[in-house]
């Protein structure tokens, strides 16, 4: 689903390949301004030999952890 208006506000919802849902809403700019670099580098670890972040499909030893921290539910 896309919808924009005539004032360049824009809702958008896309159903992707294995059920990744994006759900965007974006306004127009008002003025064109300069992103600067990042000043610090990514902590979270990703696979050494990864060029892009992994789907969420990924194993990692970090976000797929199988036991909850201490206090917390596991949800399952």
């Amino acid at each position: 689903m896309y919808a924009e208006t005539k004032d360049g506000f824009v809702v958008s919802l896309i159903v992707a390949d294995q059920g990744q849902v994006h759900f965007d809403v974006v306004s127009p700019c008002v003025n064109y301004s300069e992103v600067a670099d990042s000043t610090s580098q990514a902590t979270a670890p990703l696979d050494p030999e990864a060029e892009v972040i992994p789907r969420p499909n990924i194993h990692s030893d970090f976000w797929s952890a199988e036991a909850p921290e201490v206090g917390v539910t596991s949800g399952r």
